[in-house]
Parts: C-alpha cells; structure tokens; sequence
C-alpha cells in the first residue's frame, strides 16, 4: 500500500519508502536487527538476569498513541496479508500460562531461580502465589496485537487458542531439558523475526507499537540463549540444527490454529517470502556473531558454576 512521505524521512527501520521494493526492505530489516540485536544490546539484556533472580522486575514499555495508529501506516504490503499477521502473532501469544507450566516441569529441580523468573513462586501445595517476570511479560503481546488489530480493521479479533506442541521422547532427563531450552530460543527467535518483518513494513505509531512486544522477545531471547550456553555449553551447530528442525515442526503443527492461516497462504508471495527467509536468517547471524562473544568465564562470573549437566 503506498503512503505519501516526504524525502528522505527515517522511522525505527531507517529510511521510509512509501512503495519500497525487495532490497529497499531487505535494507530496513537489516537495519532492525542490527538496531535492535546488537552485541551491546544483547549483553545488557543476559546480565540483567542475575538481577532479576533477586530483584524481579518487568521491562518498562515506552509511550505512544494508540489513536495515532492508521491502516496507512502499512509500508510496501496489502492491509489483508499484514493484519493476517497480526492476527497470528496474537494467537501464537495467547497460552502463555500454558508455556509456563511446561518450563517449571522442566526446570524447578534443576534452577529454581530461572524457574522463578519464568514460571513465577510456587507454595508447597504446587499452587501459583506470584506470576514470573517472563509471563508477565509476554502476556501483555496478545492484548497488544488484538488492539493493534482492532484499530486497522475496526473489528474485534477473538483469537483462536493456540496449541501446545509436545516434544517426541527422548532417551535422558539431560537431552529432554535441552530440548526444551532449545525450544524457548526457537519461539523467540520466530517471534523476533517476524515482528521485525511487521516493523520493517510499518511506521508510525504502528512500528511504535509492534516495537514494544518485539523488545520483550528479544530481551527474552538473549536470556534464554545465554543460560543454555551456560548450562550445556552445546556446539554451534547442534543448536542450530535442533532450533532448525523444532521450527519446522512448529510451523507445519500450527498451520491448523490460524483463523487466518488460509489467507496468509494464498496472499503470500515470493517477495514476502524471500523477506520473511532474509530476517529468520539475520537473525540468526545476529546471535551467532554474540554468542562467540560468550566464553565459560564470563558465564560463570555472572551465573556461577555450571550445573552438573552433560554437555550437549
């Protein structure tokens, strides 16, 4: 959809086309993930975690207007295809309970601190008393984009509940842990990405507000990738090939819960695509280049002794 902008205008995503083609957008992605997955950025996000076991504490959203937000906001994509997106994103983000049970099981007798800081205190009964930082968070996403969604197309979206995926059986307790953990990093790594997507092809007080969830996930995404460093020490090559092959499955699981998976399919093109692969991968480019940045000693000074886990 083309917007009437003056020359040489700059948003969050750098400069503003009104009509941008592939390599226009392929720029302002670029942009983004170097903005908002810098090295610098992400260090500060994984050592504020140490902080947060003693002092939990939600990060704070910066302000902007909601009226303010217009369907002609919408940069270089058809209104349709975007809120379908829209749409997805609020449903993919709506069992954050859910998630949250599944990562104490995994996690309370092996750091409760973490557990904490994602699942929130427990009573000895195994009933909630306080909800973690990590849920507090997320939960906020789903209302955002029903609000964002709302406000482009003047309709209330109820979205459909979004199911769990189980992980197939695993032969240790260490290797299923792992697998989990991986799978916390996939799902922040596929929000991220897309949410990069939807900044890249908006402006406004629009960007402004898909610019708020997105820091969540990638502060959440630093997090976790640095404590599965931490803990497992895996190779390079064995995350990316696990996080390559739960993405896959992810999405071919979830194609089912999409009230909008049908149109997203049919108003996909190759351009959409060839954007949606470039983010996905820089991304992942963004991580790989911080996380040779992340040496035992520097994990232990700020997480202690690694945790008797075989390495992966």
């Amino acid at each position: 959809m083309q917007i009437t902008v003056p020359h040489n205008v700059l948003d969050l995503a750098g400069y503003l086309h009104p009509n941008p083609n592939y390599f226009q957008t392929r720029q302002r992605l670029r942009y983004l993930a170097e903005r908002y997955l810098a090295p610098n950025v992400l260090t500060d996000h994984l050592t504020d975690l140490p902080r947060q076991f003693t002092h939990p504490h939600q990060r704070r959203w910066e302000t902007f207007d909601w009226s303010a937000i217009a369907v002609n906001q919408i940069v270089g994509l058809e209104p349709k295809l975007f809120t379908s997106m829209i749409a997805a994103s609020a449903e993919v983000e709506a069992p954050i309970r859910a998630y949250a049970e599944i990562t104490r099981e995994y996690l309370q007798s092996v750091h409760p601190e973490m557990t904490r800081f994602v699942s929130g205190s427990y009573d000895e009964a195994g009933n909630l008393i306080e909800v973690g930082v990590w849920e507090k968070e997320e939960r906020q996403h789903a209302p955002i984009f029903c609000k964002i969604y709302q406000q482009l197309v003047g309709e209330q979206l109820v979205p459909q509940t979004n199911s769990i995926t189980e992980l197939a059986p695993v032969r240790t307790p260490v290797e299923a842990l792992y697998r989990h953990a991986v799978r916390r990093i996939t799902t922040e790594w596929s929000a991220v990405s897309v949410y990069l997507w939807l900044m890249a092809h908006s402006t406004g007080a629009l960007q402004q507000a898909i610019a708020q969830p997105l820091q969540d996930e990638v502060n959440h995404l630093a997090k976790f990738w640095g404590m599965t460093r931490w803990g497992f020490g895996d190779s390079m090559q064995r995350r990316l090939l696990t996080m390559a092959t739960q993405a896959f499955n992810m999405f071919d699981h979830h194609q089912g819960d999409r009230t909008t998976s049908k149109t997203i399919v049919q108003l996909s093109n190759l351009q959409s695509g060839a954007e949606l692969a470039y983010i996905f991968t820089r991304v992942l480019r963004q991580m790989c280049s911080w996380n040779a940045h992340l040496q035992p000693e520097s994990l232990a000074g700020l997480f202690g002794r690694r945790p008797v886990l075989k390495s992966v």
